[in-house]
């Protein structure tokens, strides 16, 4: 369990900073910010969206300070605009980032039509021209968040966007209370990249129009580490819309099919956010939606998922003696560096119908993940139990000391303003970190795992190109903490477009720069494909049958162990091997474990269930 007094400490410094920031919302919605190094400098820059006022770009000074870019750089066109969130990613594949951002209204005289979204090409000399229109993104509607990811693996970056309510109504009880929602919602758009600076709506030939629900985060996600993307989706008013959506890619080319039923993942709630992550460290991702009353917490099982809220001490239902909760922006990361992901969730009010009345002092939460799927709160000891109108949040190692810091948007109520939490740990726990650029892959590698190997244990992390937590976008830098482990073994990149990567071994408590087909004495690459590996059956109850699909050309070192690490099994296969067995009759007790091949140039890890 976590102890408390040993905590992290955030210390809220904004305004010291450099950061004099709010966000001028209409109707208490949107919010956003992404952290992405816009001049290429080497540090992480900020951008803010401020709703019915011009956004803000800070510029990182490398000093733990930032200063706002006050000279029009090409952003001015936000002032005409009610911006709701942002996302960035290299479009065009030339090395800097373009940015994305999601509105809802157009001001224009006296009237404020419906806006388009706006896209901002990154000239490359510290300016931008937004060419949203050029690029055929015409659509209106009331865009909450987007993310860029590469559906078709064709190396350019697509563009998801998130749509919400179009029509207002409700629903009335006998006596003419009110006690539902009956919105229609605008259809979500998928914007394919041709390639040559423009794009193709094509969400209705993709089957991922979600028409029936009122999206406002999502995340593309490999949820059954097959390889390519799918898509998971928070839905607004759950409860009587449509639940959360999540879409399997079936071809890895954009053939997406809704399988929310029948994986569980259909969980009801006010979606607000989500955080996705590997908490429990069995090898695949798990997620977090955030809501009015509970947020839910889906533990994933191989491709289906059970809600493990309660049990995990993450649900935050309610504050006692004043309402329920309002969960807006969240992330699964390591404050403490001890090696297991933790979760933050931004909290403020949001208006609602009488029976879902919300609190109006609600505390964000920090949740520390005690290693046993559960976790502890620690928000007052941590120093960001902030109960402002909060809404995204997203986190940086902004100044590059090794430890995680957060940065919450604030609303403009009552003399309010956004917060940045600075990563004060002190402790002896090491960190490794890796900065991945595609190659034949997008340029910003999104959509790409990266696993590492050190200490005996296995982890893995995604790489996102924005969505997921709220109207937002994290460091696209992977960020692992190690606790005591003083060596990585290695580390295996499993690029969007499938080609793999094997480096190491590597220093800790350093910043790894990684390209796509990195050759170099301790780098291996992989071609796609070359060495899959079938395991059969899974879960199994005795014999587990292992075939790849060549022969073997060097030996190998076979090895079981449990979750925590404990080898249980070690075998030794010749090369010229195509296909092996282990007899594991009655010598395990049921539950969760990895199976390790170990060649002189590559691990191969796969988790397996024994029942």
């Amino acid at each position: 369990m976590c102890d408390i007094a040993t905590a992290q400490i955030f210390s809220e410094q904004s305004i010291a900073m450099g950061i004099d920031h709010v966000y001028k919302a209409r109707d208490l919605t949107g919010g956003g910010a992404a952290f992405f190094d816009y001049d290429n400098d080497g540090d992480e820059d900020l951008y803010l969206v401020r709703g019915q006022s011009k956004d803000f770009l800070y510029e990182n000074n490398g000093d733990g300070t930032f200063s706002r870019i006050n000279n029009d750089i090409g952003l001015f066109a936000t002032v005409q605009f009610n911006t709701m969130a942002v996302t960035t990613g290299d479009i065009d594949n030339d090395g800097d980032r373009d940015v994305f951002i999601s509105t809802w209204e157009m001001f224009n005289g006296p009237t404020i039509p419906l806006g388009r979204n706006l896209l901002f090409l990154n000239d490359g000399d510290g300016t931008f021209t937004e060419f949203g229109l050029q690029a055929g993104l015409t659509e209106t509607s009331f865009s909450e968040a987007a993310m860029f990811l590469d559906y078709n693996k064709d190396g350019f970056l697509d563009i998801f966007v998130m749509n919400h309510i179009e029509n207002v109504a409700f629903t009335q009880d006998s006596s003419g209370v009110l006690n539902g929602y009956a919105h229609d919602c605008f259809p979500n758009y998928l914007y394919r990249n041709n390639g040559d600076l423009t794009f193709t709506e094509v969400s209705q030939e993709l089957n991922v129009t979600g028409i029936n629900g009122c999206t406002i985060a999502g995340v593309s996600s490999d949820f059954d580490m097959d390889g390519d993307l799918d898509i998971y989706l928070a839905n607004d008013f759950g409860y009587w819309l449509e639940a959360n959506v999540l879409y399997e890619n079936t071809d890895g080319e954009g053939t997406f099919v809704d399988i929310s039923a029948a994986s569980g993942a259909d969980v009801q709630a006010f979606g607000m956010g989500i955080a996705a992550g590997d908490y429990d460290q069995d090898l695949d991702f798990d997620y977090y939606t955030t809501s009015i009353g509970r947020n839910i917490l889906i533990d994933n099982n191989n491709g289906t998922f059970d809600d493990v809220s309660v049990f995990a001490g993450v649900e935050n239902p309610t504050v006692p003696g004043e309402g329920n909760t309002t969960g807006w922006g969240t992330a699964f990361l390591d404050v403490d560096n001890d090696g297991l992901l933790d979760l933050y969730v931004s909290n403020g009010r949001m208006s609602a119908i009488a029976a879902w009345a919300t609190a109006m002092q609600d505390p964000d939460k920090l949740f520390l993940n005690n290693g046993d799927k559960t976790f502890t709160d620690v928000s007052e000891a941590a120093g960001v139990a902030d109960t402002d109108y909060n809404r995204g949040m997203v986190y940086s190692d902004f100044d590059h000391d090794g430890d995680l810091d957060i940065f919450i948007v604030t609303l403009d109520e009552l003399d309010f303003h956004s917060k940045f939490y600075v990563n004060e740990t002190e402790n002896d726990n090491h960190f490794i970190q890796f900065k991945l650029e595609g190659v034949e892959s997008n340029r910003d590698a999104y959509g790409s795992k990266v696993w590492l190997f050190a200490g005996g244990k296995t982890f893995v992390r995604e790489i996102y190109g924005g969505g997921d937590t709220y109207a937002s976008q994290n460091t696209s830098i992977v960020h692992f903490g190690l606790g005591n482990i003083e060596q990585v073994d290695s580390v295996r990149i499993d690029w969007p477009n499938g080609h793999v990567d094997h480096i190491g071994p590597l220093a800790i408590d350093s910043l790894h720069m990684i390209e796509e087909f990195q050759i170099g004495p301790n780098a291996v690459n992989e071609p796609e494909n070359t060495f899959s590996v079938k395991i059969a059956p899974n879960p199994f109850h005795s014999n587990l049958k292992v075939s790849f699909q060549n022969i073997l050309t060097q030996d190998a070192d076979v090895k079981l162990t449990t979750a925590d690490g404990r080898v249980v099994l070690e075998q030794r296969v010749e090369k010229g091997t195509s296909r092996f067995e282990l007899d594991l009759n009655e010598k395990l007790n049921a539950g969760l474990y990895f199976l390790q091949i170990r060649m002189e140039d590559r691990l191969i890890v796969r988790k397996i269930v024994k029942l």
